[in-house]
Order: structure tokens, then sequence, then C-alpha cells
């Protein structure tokens, strides 16, 4: 994959300063890690789920970020993480 010229946002660019991203505080909020592993992982698809309006229903923010794996088996809480920064929850 090419990205010279393109603009890559990490992890550590969601948050401005002290304050973080929304997911990121909802990912705090629903506990929704245990080993921390698949964490930057799972926020950063879920913010571009967010971004690309994915979050009508808890199916399909799971279709939308079923390409993380969560070996923890969290899914239920990263979900809801998704649909609280949404506005859902």
């Amino acid at each position: 994959m090419r990205l010279e010229g393109a603009e890559v946002t990490t992890i550590e660019g969601l948050s401005a300063g002290e304050k973080l991203h929304p997911l990121q505080q909802a990912f705090i909020d629903q506990d929704a890690f245990q080993c921390g592993y698949c964490t930057p992982g799972q926020i950063m698809s879920g913010v571009g789920c967010l971004r690309e309006g994915h979050t009508g229903s808890p199916e399909e923010i799971r279709e939308w970020m079923s390409g993380n794996i969560c070996r923890c088996g969290c899914y239920v809480k990263i979900v809801r993480a998704v649909e609280q920064t949404a506005g859902r929850k």
C-alpha cells in the first residue's frame, strides 16, 4: 500500500493534548478492554466505523469491526463503546 503524501492518524494522534478522543473515553467508561493488546486497533477501527456512519445497530457495528480480533472476548463492551460515542447509549 502506498501512502506517500497521505495523512495517517495513529492511536497517538486521536487525542487533543490531555483530552481523549470520545471513543477512547467510551472504552474506559464501558470497560471495553482487558489485556489491552487489541485496544489500539479496535479504537482505530471504531473511529473509522463512526466516521463512515456504520453505527445503525449493534449488528452493523460488529460487521464493520469484524476484522479485529479480541482474544479476551470483550466484543459486547467494544460495541457498547462505539454506540456510546455514536450517541446511541
